[in-house]
């Protein structure tokens, strides 16, 4: 759609009655202005020319930018109010791309996209790094499923998580901790291990899930074979190693000792033979392995 432009360029055909730019510019009139009543023609269809020429370009892009009539009727508010809107949508509409080479202003955007060309505004540049941390911040507690045992390196558990210390906790208030712990009572993993459910793998048989078990190991059997020393009175050798040990000769035997008894010469001997696993390895009340101490929290919601 086109606009009224009511300022025409004078004089503009090629044959016009003008002066030409080298005498336009040598003229002494240039500087000073005509004279009264001496006004060359085709000097002043020069100075019209020029002055008219630049007034049509300008209310052209006026007209043109701003989507409004450009009319000649001495109001000189409204041009300039046209004028700073033709401006401002210039602006808006043809200002440069971004570049990583060239200074100058560049176009900012608010909103997200995937242009390349387009500078970001610090404010969507902190609303991105904010909605980010509330992503990662979410994603970190959502990726745990509620009801999880997993080893927190404090005694006080932090905001929304529980001790597993076999407490008993509100199902109705908790529905989800609920889902895990149908009786209503987090695991008291205080001084345990947590091992692996079987499930039917046949290595650890009968345990169902969140069964506890005690302590034990495998047996250990042994069996000595000895012989009588005469000069001794010794039923064992001397030499020992790891885990056993001897008394050597133990004493006289009487009757209803407890002891084994063994027939040296005409007298009769005892002697003992000991096994203490402290003597090779480290000892406990429990068996266990090398560890470290962390205490065992559960989400609660």
């Amino acid at each position: 759609m086109s606009y009224k432009n009511d300022f025409k360029a004078f004089s503009i055909s090629n044959n016009a009655n003008v002066v030409s730019q080298r005498l336009y510019e040598e003229s002494k009139d240039l500087l000073t202005g005509f004279p009264p009543n001496d006004v060359p023609s085709h000097l002043l269809n020069k100075v019209l020319r020029q002055s008219s020429s630049i007034s049509s370009v300008l209310a052209d892009f006026i007209s043109t930018q701003s989507g409004e009539d450009v009319l000649d009727d001495g109001d000189i508010a409204k041009l300039t109010a046209q004028l700073n809107r033709a401006l401002e949508r210039k602006t808006i509409t043809k200002i440069p791309d971004a570049s990583l080479t060239q200074k100058g202003v560049v176009q900012l955007t608010n909103v997200i996209g995937n242009s390349d060309t387009l500078a970001v505004t610090q404010k969507l540049a902190q609303e991105i790094v904010n909605s980010l941390r509330e992503d990662i911040n979410s994603s970190k507690a959502n990726d745990i499923p509620v009801g999880t045992p997993i080893p927190w390196p404090t005694a006080i558990p932090p905001t929304g998580w529980f001790q597993c210390n076999g407490a008993v906790f509100d199902k109705s208030k908790f529905p989800k901790l609920a889902e895990a712990y149908p009786d209503g009572k987090l695991p008291d993993l205080r001084g345990e291990f947590i091992r692996g459910w079987d499930d039917r793998r046949g290595v650890d048989v009968g345990r169902g899930v969140l069964s506890w078990q005690g302590d034990a190991i495998r047996n250990i059997t042994a069996s000595v074979t000895g012989r009588t020393v005469n000069v001794s009175g010794r039923i064992f050798s001397g030499k020992v190693s790891g885990a056993f040990s001897t008394s050597g000769e133990y004493g006289e035997y009487s009757a209803g000792d407890s002891r084994s008894m063994s027939a040296v010469g005409a007298r009769d001997r005892l002697a003992e033979l000991s096994f203490d696993a402290s003597r090779t390895v480290p000892t406990a009340n429990e068996n266990r392995p090398r560890n470290v101490a962390f205490n065992y929290i559960v989400r609660a919601a």
